[in-house]
């Protein structure tokens, strides 16, 4: 710690930054003040020292006090030439020259204790170690500011005292000198502790001189150019301080503020934002943003106050000091910012944030109501076909319909896009919410005239009832979305009531929806597969695999269910690389020899990837491709029919069979069994169950079969569950079939041994022909 400080103190002995300087120029100052009191003491002790020694015939006195007397004369000449001046800055050398100057008076100081000590009468002696000590402690402590100059004082006048001690012998000399240097060592340590606070006192002094410059310097400023201005009272509530900005915002010349209460003039702006005024001052505490209202003109000016009492030593108020700002351009855009967030602005209705807002608040209170939610029917087709503004113009013009539909204080609002929300108060059964919708539906059908265009939209609802089934915000809005997605299923132009059979629905699939991807990773799926027989001769020859989902709460799930929604979510491609890759395994394995039949979905045959899984697989799995039958759908042409067949004519080429499944029931283009040669034609089970009661239907089965073996494709009759209906199926000179008769769908282990039984099982003849 003592070396630290030692270190700290000879900091100003090295240093050349300015501050340094400055801090030099403070301490040499302080020692120059001071010098004509210490020159002074000098000569007295002197003259005292010289008269207690009894005389002046002391060897070398007169020359000793001559050179005593010139140092002062010196010193006082130097300190009369600086007189007046205030020196800012001191440099290291000049601090040098001081330490000089207090070496050789200490010189001088030195001398009685080692030429006049020796010898001397104890009194005598007693004056010389007195006035020696005294010197050490008094010139120490007068030079701490210069810590060198100080500890070189201190290090004659030791030398000179321990030498006198030494000199004159004695048995108290030894404990007597230890003495003297412990006082020495106390005297340096504490002159360099002096040194150290003097100097961070300056340091100390000098930033709070300069940070007050700072803040004056940024007052001005503050005054001079930013939007606040600030403001003081006196103890009568009279304007004290009055910048020109404050001035400025008070619409006020500045000369006329003065000496005016600041309640007088907010007053004569704004009675009732002198009243918010005058209750923050009764109140006596400091306060902040006190937002104020202004007329000005048409217009309205705002302002915000913050003040804080003033307070004199004993605690009498002396006013206020405070800042006020002109917000008014904050003020501005604050509205415009709210009016973004709770109205659309295209149409100015209601947007979401407000809807959710006035729905919530009706839920909080317990009130009646309905909500209906509305989706435009053919915006889409408008809007790309006509371009965006003419959809913006169907937008504004159905927003005008909307808000002509409804009674005052119900709340129209658009949610984005097509999508509209209606908020009806007055509405309190399903009846009025119903024909409510009715009637908006309605005048949502009468076209809209675009310039010369006459657009139809048309609307499909979901509607709500408030607390009917559940009380929140979400909630109900859930509700109205699941009414709507009922309505537009159920062909558009609709309006639907929300029911709780429409939640059961919503729950079962969303379940299905977050069972999907677990429940594949868990096992929950397995294969079915349904023997496919050639009727001659009856033989298996393929079999159809067959999806299954156990979930563990719902139970069965139907492939018919399940895979709409796998579909939609995404999850279709992974559903179906683990079909193909089971159901190639088991080609390679159980079922070889047979062809195995995959029904794809249209979502994956979309996917530009496809071709290349099933190359890999069937390479993996080295199975002949002609062994794998992919069954689709006529809707895979629906969508993409261009990406779709090449995709299937990669696969043609490299050998994979390709079914066209359920043929007759759906779209039945003929022209894509021209562009596709299709292996095998399924003909639905609709039929087949038709096939006794309807001639019409014998003749379609027939000429179905016939167009299949004209172009070289083999038919596959579905749903074959009695004698009577295979027997119907074999005279029209289909080649297989594939139902319940034959087998119901098994597992992989009971179709090995299944195979055997149904061949061993083969119908009568009559049935066969």
């Amino acid at each position: 710690m003592v070396f630290d400080a030692w270190r700290a103190s000879f900091e100003l002995y090295r240093a050349q930054d300015a501050e340094s300087a400055q801090v030099r120029a403070e301490h040499l100052s302080a020692l120059d003040r001071q010098t004509p009191v210490l020159m002074a003491a000098n000569l007295v002790n002197a003259l005292m020292l010289l008269a207690s020694m009894g005389g002046w015939h002391l060897q070398g006195a007169w020359a000793w006090l001559a050179a005593l007397v010139a140092m002062v004369a010196l010193a006082l000449h130097g300190r009369w030439r600086r007189r007046g001046r205030r020196f800012t800055s001191a440099s290291v050398r000049a601090m040098h020259r001081g330490t000089l100057r207090a070496l050789l008076l200490a010189a001088l100081w030195a001398v009685p204790a080692l030429f006049w000590f020796d010898g001397a009468p104890p009194g005598q002696q007693l004056a010389v170690a007195c006035l020696t000590l005294g010197m050490m402690a008094g010139g120490a402590f007068a030079l701490y500011a210069l810590p060198l100059a100080a500890l070189a004082w201190l290090g004659v006048l030791l030398l000179g005292a321990v030498t006198a001690l030494l000199t004159d012998g004695g048995s108290h000399a030894p404990m007597l000198t230890v003495l003297v240097l412990c006082f020495a060592a106390t005297l340096a340590v504490s002159v360099l502790a002096g040194e150290r606070k003097a100097t961070m006192l300056a340091r100390a002094q000098r930033e709070a001189t300069r940070q007050r410059q700072m803040v004056a310097l940024l007052l001005r400023d503050f005054e001079d150019h930013a939007a606040e201005a600030l403001w003081e009272t006196g103890p009568d509530g009279c304007l004290t301080h009055v910048s020109p900005r404050l001035a400025t915002l008070l619409g006020c010349e500045q000369a006329a503020l003065f000496d005016r209460p600041l309640l007088h003039r907010v007053r004569e702006a704004s009675a009732d934002a002198a009243v918010q005024l005058r209750m923050a001052f009764d109140a006596g505490r400091p306060f902040h943003d006190l937002r104020l209202a202004v007329p000005d003109g048409q217009a309205t000016r705002w302002w915000t106050l913050s003040g804080k009492p003033l307070f004199d030593e004993a605690g009498r108020s002396e006013g206020w000091r405070g800042v006020i700002v002109d917000i008014s351009t904050e003020v501005q855009a604050e509205q415009r910012l709210h009016r973004m967030a709770h109205v659309d602005a295209l149409t100015g209705l209601a947007n979401r944030l407000t809807l959710h807002e006035a729905l919530g608040r009706r839920l909080a209170a317990g009130l009646p109501g309905a909500l209906l939610s509305v989706d435009l029917d053919r915006f889409k087709a408008i809007n790309d076909s006509l371009g965006h503004s003419s959809g913006d113009a169907v937008l504004q013009a159905v927003a005008e319909r909307l808000s002509a539909g409804v009674r005052p204080g119900d709340v129209v609002a658009r949610l984005g896009g097509d999508e509209f929300a209606l908020l009806a108060l007055s509405v309190a059964d399903g009846a009025a919410a119903l024909a409510l919708g009715e009637r908006l539906i309605q005048a949502l059908e009468a076209p809209i005239v675009i310039g010369e265009r006459h657009l139809s939209v048309g609307a499909s609802i979901g509607a709500v009832l408030l607390h009917a089934h559940g009380d929140g915000v979400d909630e109900v809005l859930g509700h109205a979305d699941l009414a709507l997605y009922q309505a537009k299923e159920g062909g558009r132009g609709r309006c639907v009531l929300y029911d709780s059979a429409l939640g059961e629905r919503s729950r079962r699939r969303t379940a299905l929806e977050q069972g999907l991807r677990p429940g594949l990773a868990a096992g929950q799926f397995e294969l079915h597969w349904q023997p496919q027989v050639e009727l001659q001769p009856w033989r298996v020859v393929g079999a159809e695999a067959l999806l299954r989902w156990r979930h563990p709460t719902l139970g069965p799930v139907s492939p018919a269910e399940f895979v709409p929604v796998a579909e939609q979510t995404g999850q279709i491609q992974a559903l179906g690389d683990w079909v193909l890759r089971q159901a190639v395994a088991a080609a390679a394995g159980p079922l070889r020899g047979l062809t195995v039949s995959v029904n794809v979905s249209p979502a994956q045959l979309r996917d530009e990837a496809f071709g290349e899984r099933v190359r890999e697989l069937l390479l993996h799995s080295r199975i002949d491709p002609r062994l794998l039958e992919l069954e689709i759908t006529e809707s895979i042409f629906l969508d993409g029919v261009e990406g779709a067949l090449q995709r299937l004519q990669a696969l043609h080429r490299l050998g994979v069979r390709v079914a066209l499944d359920d043929f007759g029931t759906g779209y039945s283009s003929l022209a894509y069994l021209r562009r596709f040669a299709f292996d095998t034609l399924k003909i639905d089970r609709a039929f087949v169950s038709e096939l006794l009661r309807r001639p019409d239907t014998q003749a379609i089965v027939r000429t179905i079969v016939q167009l299949a073996q004209q172009l070289g494709m083999r038919t596959i009759a579905e749903g074959v569950e009695n004698e009577a209906q295979l027997a119907a199926v074999a005279a029209t000179r289909c080649d297989h079939v594939q139902g319940y008769l034959v087998a119901m769908p098994c597992t992989l282990d009971e179709f090995v041994g299944l195979r055997r039984r149904v061949e061993a099982r083969r119908p009568q003849p009559a049935a066969l022909h």
